[in-house]
């Protein structure tokens, strides 16, 4: 399935996150991909919001793994990893993202290019692009799950 969603402010791609949240069920991994300055962070944050986070989410870059507890559905947990300062695809596999979602939980990885050999077709793809003429973000997700409607926003 492949859904895409134009955002022309930030606050919008916050909410199709919020969105994004709704199609999400626990053991779901969501991989980031876009340059830096994209809106990944951005868009983690309005899924924080759709599952019910009440903290404030930032990128954990130097922590490189996150818990947030949610407050609203089937997922308990949001777990939220950066993967800016991982070099190898072992690191990856060392901060055991798949157990971590493994009980009503979700994982979103912010630089998630590398970590896709290691989940492959059981994880979501959200790939955030600047269209460099009037700076809107494209969002597009890629999932292996068949039959969802595209959320919000999105669009099949």
């Amino acid at each position: 399935m492949r859904w895409r969603c134009r955002c022309s402010q930030a606050a919008d791609t916050a909410a199709a996150g919020e969105d994004f949240a709704a199609a999400l069920v626990p053991g779901d991994v969501v991989l980031l991909t876009g340059a830096l300055g994209a809106g990944k962070t951005t868009f983690v944050q309005g899924v924080a919001r759709g599952l019910g986070v009440a903290e404030r989410v930032t990128s954990p870059t130097f922590t490189m793994v996150r818990p947030h507890a949610c407050r609203r559905g089937a997922i308990a947990t949001l777990w939220h990893a950066d993967l800016y300062r991982v070099r190898s695809l072992d690191e990856v596999w060392d901060l055991a993202l798949g157990e971590l979602v493994e009980e009503s939980a979700v994982a979103l990885v912010e630089w998630g290019e590398l970590a896709v050999s290691a989940f492959g077709r059981d994880a979501w793809t959200v790939h955030v692009a600047v269209d460099d003429e009037d700076e809107t973000r494209l969002l597009e997700a890629v999932g292996a799950r068949a039959g969802d409607d595209a959320p919000g926003r999105w669009e099949s």
